[in-house]
C-alpha cells in the first residue's frame, strides 16, 4: 500500500488553556460545539466580533476534559490569547501560549481516507508526548500530529515528506478555507465560508459572541457571496479579480500551483456568477486566462450544503 505523506505545519501556534470550567468557557465564545467534545477528538471552530465576522478560525484539540490546545497560524496568536484573556473574568482556567509547538499533517496524495486499522495502529507506534487527531473538516485531509516538543515518534521516519502544496491542493478542492488569507478578519461571514459544513458553527448550542447574525444568515438566506475552488491553466494569486461578462464578480484567495502547471484556488464569488456558470455554462475569467468552477462532488449547490448520503 502507498506510504502516507506528512507536512510540517511550520506557520503555526498553539495555546493550552485548562482548568474545570473550560469547557463551558469556550463553548460561551467560540461557534462550535466544544463542551461535548470528546477527548481525543478535534474540531474547528471560530471566534466572531458582536457583528458576527470572523475574527479568527482555530482547529481545536481536546487533550484531557480540562485541557484543550488551540492552534491558529502565528501571526494570529498574540490577539487571539488577548481576547480570551478578556472574556476570562473569574472563571478558574489558565491560558498560556505553547512555546515549543509542533504540528504536522499526514495524508494521502489522492485525498484517500485511513483505515480504523490503520489509525490504531499510528497510536499505537506514537511515543509520550506525540498525539494523533482525525480531521474533523473533511476526512480527506488526513491526520494531524501535534506535540508539545519536538516530534518522539518514529512515524513520522516511516512516511514520505513533502511541502504543504500538496496538502494544499487536497484542502482547496475540498473547498475548506483557512487563516486570514481566505477569512478576510472582521469581514467574512460563517455561511460565505461554508462553515457551517465542517461543523464549525452550532446551530443548537445557545448563545456565543455573534451568534445572532450568524443565526439570521442562515435562516432568513442572507449570503451573496461563497467561497468556492476555481482552477486555471494559467497563475491564479491572491486577491486577483474573477470577472463573468466583463463584470468583476469576485477574487481569488489561497492558491496552490499544480505538477502540470495548471492552479487551484479558492475565490469569493457572487452566488448569482456560480449559479450561472454551473447552469449555463457562463464563462468566468481572469486577467490572464479563462476561470473554471470545480465544486466537490459531495457539495450540493441548490441546498448550500452537503448531498445527503443514500
Amino acid at each position: 500500500m502507498t506510504k502516507p505523506f506528512y507536512s510540517l505545519k511550520t506557520n503555526c501556534a498553539a495555546i493550552e488553556i485548562s482548568g474545570d470550567e473550560v469547557g463551558s468557557f469556550l463553548n460561551d465564545i467560540l461557534t462550535a460545539e466544544l463542551n461535548l467534545l470528546p477527548v481525543g477528538k478535534m474540531q474547528m471552530s471560530c471566534l466572531l466580533s458582536p457583528q458576527g465576522r470572523i475574527l479568527h478560525d482555530m482547529l481545536i484539540y481536546r487533550i484531557r476534559t480540562d485541557c484543550f490546545w488551540i492552534e491558529i497560524n502565528k501571526n494570529q496568536i498574540l490577539d487571539l490569547k488577548n481576547r480570551l484573556a478578556i472574556y476570562k473574568l473569574r472563571k478558574k482556567i489558565e491560558i498560556q501560549v505553547i512555546e515549543n509547538w509542533h504540528s504536522a499533517h499526514v495524508f494521502y496524495e489522492n485525498g484517500n481516507l485511513f483505515s480504523l486499522e490503520y489509525i490504531n495502529k499510528i497510536i499505537k507506534d506514537l511515543k509520550h508526548g506525540d498525539l494523533i487527531f482525525e480531521d474533523s473538516r473533511c476526512s480527506e485531509l488526513g491526520l494531524h500530529i501535534v506535540s508539545k516538543e519536538q516530534f518522539s515518534s518514529t512515524l513520522i521516519q516511516d512516511l514520505k515528506y513533502t511541502n504543504l502544496s500538496k496538502w494544499e491542493a487536497i484542502r482547496i478542492k475540498n473547498m475548506v478555507p483557512v487563516g486570514n488569507i481566505d477569512l478576510t478578519p472582521n469581514r467574512t461571514l460563517m455561511l460565505e465560508a461554508n462553515l457551517d459544513m465542517f461543523s464549525a458553527v452550532d446551530f443548537n448550542k445557545g448563545c456565543y459572541i455573534g451568534q445572532e447574525v450568524t443565526a439570521r444568515t442562515k435562516y432568513r438566506g442572507l449570503i451573496k457571496r461563497k467561497i468556492v475552488p476555481i482552477s486555471s491553466k494559467s497563475l491564479l494569486k491572491k486577491d486577483m479579480i474573477i470577472f463573468q461578462d466583463q463584470k468583476e464578480v469576485g477574487s481569488c484567495l489561497s492558491s496552490v500551483g499544480l505538477e502540470d502547471g495548471s492552479f487551484l484556488a479558492l475565490a469569493t464569488l457572487r452566488l448569482e456568477a456560480i449559479k450561472s456558470f454551473v447552469d449555463a455554462k457562463d464563462a468566468l475569467n481572469s486577467e490572464l486566462a479563462s476561470v473554471y468552477i470545480i465544486l466537490p462532488n459531495w457539495y450540493d449547490l441548490k441546498t448550500g450544503s452537503k448531498k445527503l448520503e443514500l
